[in-house]
């Protein structure tokens, strides 16, 4: 008996050690505490790729800004382009075509566009991305009137004897359509007005939408989006070799060389010790690739994010890249509903400002935002702009959950 019992710590620490031993037990069976804290890395992450970037020399940063990829670094989306310009040629032949292309954010849906229009013959384009909601009248003509470069246009017939009565046929991209709607009522009035637009014009003008995986579905349960798009375009999740491709096709514009380093546990790895230098490498840069596509879900932004925070030092035209830690988002499970129920609204409106947020859960500006500025200063949400989204480091998880507690459907 004794023998078993010297193993336990002394009185003074055993209550910690209990507490340690259930919270083991707890995690393995995947219970989570009711304030399980949120990890660092997380709340920290766009800071840390913030700093990473902004240590780095100008050449760099422009390698690794979050903009659409110019032809040099555009790579492995021929299916998509392909599905483009058999719309275009549909729509040459008068044909009545409207095209919806379906992508998460950072999927690269902005670069396939500009890919498409390299190959087409040159088209009098429209082209904006909609940053902002466009939920009522006013804004929705505002708009229209400023692509136009019309004035005092104030209804759909007008806006569509303009269009029919021109000239010349248009393509008009709308990047983000999808912020063309509000989850509550009369906050469909935009996009139905769009739709009426497109259904009148479609042999004058290829009209081209984009939409996230998430906004796009919920807007077909609700108002079947699809049966007013003839073309649906649906970005298909990027391969391992895709991601390293578009990281290395960088590094090899630069002509750089770089260095993966290993952490302490790696270190003492006897694995990792057995190996010649050369292979060390090997071993690094596929331990980092296989994590990287993990934790970016095959996304190009999330993997550049991750990448640009793996940067430890630059010199002599060559990267030190640290490696990357998987990260516990066992916090997810411990969030109120309140919570939840604010992560459900900015993942269905990509992203909200303070008062469309108000608006779509019903509450004043004040209690928003008590509801919104203490998930922002944990670092469950970042602030573009004048929007409020999730963390793209945890924006995959938190959408798991919430599908699986059918929040999302």
């Amino acid at each position: 008996m004794s023998n078993d019992l010297s193993q336990i710590p002394q009185s003074t620490n055993f209550l910690s050690y209990i507490k340690n031993k259930i919270s083991e037990l707890k995690k393995a069976a995947g219970i989570v505490d009711e304030k399980e804290p949120i990890s660092f890395k997380i709340s920290e992450f766009m800071q840390d790729v913030s700093f990473s970037l902004e240590a780095l020399p100008k050449e760099y940063r422009n390698l690794y800004e979050l903009k659409p990829a110019d032809e040099n670094f555009f790579i492995n989306r021929k299916a998509e382009i392909q599905k483009l310009e058999l719309s275009y040629e549909n729509w040459q032949k008068e044909r009545f075509v409207s095209c919806a292309i379906v992508g998460e954010k950072g999927s690269g849906v902005s670069s396939v566009l500009d890919a498409f229009l390299r190959k087409i013959p040159e088209t009098q384009l429209i082209r904006t991305e909609l940053n902002e909601k466009i939920h009522t009248n006013n804004k929705y003509f505002a708009l229209f009137n400023a692509l136009l470069n019309t004035e005092n246009i104030y209804s759909n017939k007008e806006l569509i004897e303009l269009l029919n009565s021109s000239k010349e046929s248009k393509i008009i991209i709308l990047e983000n359509l999808h912020h063309m709607f509000l989850k509550k009522v009369d906050g469909f009035d935009s996009m139905e007005m769009l739709f009426e637009l497109i259904s009148y014009t479609s042999k004058k003008i290829l009209w081209i939408g984009t939409f996230t995986p998430r906004t796009w579905n919920y807007l077909d349960k609700t108002i079947s989006i699809s049966n007013y798009f003839t073309s649906e375009v649906i970005m298909q999740p990027l391969s391992e070799e895709s991601i390293k491709d578009i990281i290395f096709k960088r590094l090899e514009h630069k002509s750089s060389k770089i260095e993966f380093t290993p952490n302490e546990q790696t270190l003492l790895s006897k694995t990792f010790q057995n190996l010649d230098p050369d292979e060390q490498q090997l071993y690094l840069k596929e331990k980092f690739f296989k994590l990287l596509y993990k934790l970016s879900n095959s996304n190009i932004s999330l993997a550049l994010l991750y990448w640009i925070r793996a940067i430890s030092t630059e010199q002599e035209n060559s990267l030190k890249i640290k490696e990357i830690d998987d990260l516990d988002y066992s916090f997810i499970k411990s969030l109120s509903s309140e919570s939840l129920f604010t992560l459900q609204a900015l993942i269905l409106h990509d992203g909200l400002s303070m008062s469309d947020f108000a608006l779509v859960t019903h509450e004043s500006l004040p209690q928003s935002r008590k509801i919104v500025m203490p998930m922002l200063e944990k670092g469950l949400l970042i602030q573009p702009d004048d929007k409020y989204t999730i963390n793209p480091a945890i924006y995959k998880p938190v959408h798991d959950y919430l599908s699986s507690k059918n929040f999302i459907h």
